[in-house]
């Protein structure tokens, strides 16, 4: 079963790659459409820079799907696990469906592949066989299964929208935790997944909570080493640098050695810090239409001052819980006796 499930991830994971520079470049071109006004304009340049960001994003669920179904099957499972994702999307089942629809395809193409066929019928396997059926079981069973999936879809859709308040606050404590917890493992993974998935539906701010996960834990843990230097190694201190860099670009794997030297004590500040951080962002109504880029995106952001405030308490409540927590560092000092 473990291995099963590791296995998922990794498919998961590589429909989710594939499909980011889909995402980016629909996040950006909407966002840059909206700030010109493109939301209130019948035509213009504006107005179809938001057409093309909205219709490049009807391109993320096909494209996860289909290269998850790759992951699983290799090439043959990708125009299944498109068509399966291009369904989920026609009927509203969005992110959850494109799941669906990827592993269906992957493990329904591999199937067919073992299946016993005459010489001349195994001949065509690749090139008719595979896609006639692939392709026809997969979106036959998406317009079954996938109804369901789209009402689920819809209504976690319409929950999220009509959140506010301190329901907003508890989301974005979650998500920020998730995020920080396993600086890029798994539980981050999964919490990253839902962010992006709820950008296809149209909600941001869960994604805003997202990149408070992502930047704030190797930010705050670099702050620290800045306001109580005794407390971390000689080697810790060199890596300020780097790793803020590396939490501004989005990487926050830059937090892993600092948490390896002193988990009980890190990991916490991180989870504590992001959680704060996450929660304000949403409930000060941040919102991120994109979900790579780092700070350089910051300025695409509905209301990015906001997300800024958010940003600095988050890196400032792990910075201060890390210093709390840490007790000081006894390196090793070499004594020199000069000759007399």
């Amino acid at each position: 079963m473990k291995k099963f499930l590791e296995e998922a991830k990794t498919h998961l994971m590589t429909g989710v790659s594939y499909m980011l520079p889909f995402v980016v470049a629909g996040g950006l071109l909407l966002t840059i459409g909206l700030l010109l006004g493109g939301g209130e304009q019948e035509t213009g340049f504006a107005k179809q820079t938001v057409k093309a960001g909205v219709l490049i994003f009807s391109l993320m669920v096909p494209v996860m799907a289909g290269y998850m179904s790759y992951s699983i099957a290799d090439r043959p499972g990708i125009a299944p696990g498109m068509v399966g994702g291009l369904i989920a999307h026609e009927i509203g089942a969005g992110f959850l469906g494109g799941i669906v629809a990827g592993f269906l395809a992957g493990y329904i193409v591999n199937f067919i592949k073992k299946l016993p066929m005459h010489p001349y019928i195994a001949a065509l396997k690749p090139i008719i066989v595979i896609p006639l059926l692939g392709v026809g079981i997969v979106s036959l069973l998406m317009y079954i299964i996938g109804q369901p999936i789209a009402l689920a879809s819809k209504g976690l859709e319409a929950w999220l929208t009509s959140m506010s308040g301190g329901n907003l606050a508890l989301l974005g404590l979650i998500i920020g935790a998730m995020m920080a917890f396993d600086m890029g493992g798994p539980i981050n993974k999964v919490a990253f997944a839902f962010c992006v998935g709820m950008l296809n539906e149209g909600v941001y701010g869960p994604m805003a909570a997202c990149w408070i996960g992502i930047m704030t834990p190797p930010i705050g843990l670099a702050l620290a080493t800045r306001i109580a230097p005794k407390k971390f190694t000689a080697g810790e201190r060199q890596s300020a640098l780097p790793t803020t860099i590396m939490g501004a670009t989005g990487i926050t794997e830059g937090a892993i050695p600092f948490a390896v030297g002193a988990p009980l004590q890190v990991i916490p500040s991180i989870v504590v810090g992001s959680a704060v951080g996450g929660a304000l962002a949403m409930a000060l109504g941040a919102a991120a239409p994109v979900p790579s880029g780092g700070v350089f995106v910051i300025p695409f952001f509905i209301k990015p001052f906001m997300f800024l405030l958010a940003f600095a308490a988050g890196i400032i409540t792990t910075a201060l819980m890390t210093v709390l927590l840490k007790k000081n560092v006894e390196e090793d000092v070499t004594y020199t006796q000069e000759a007399v």
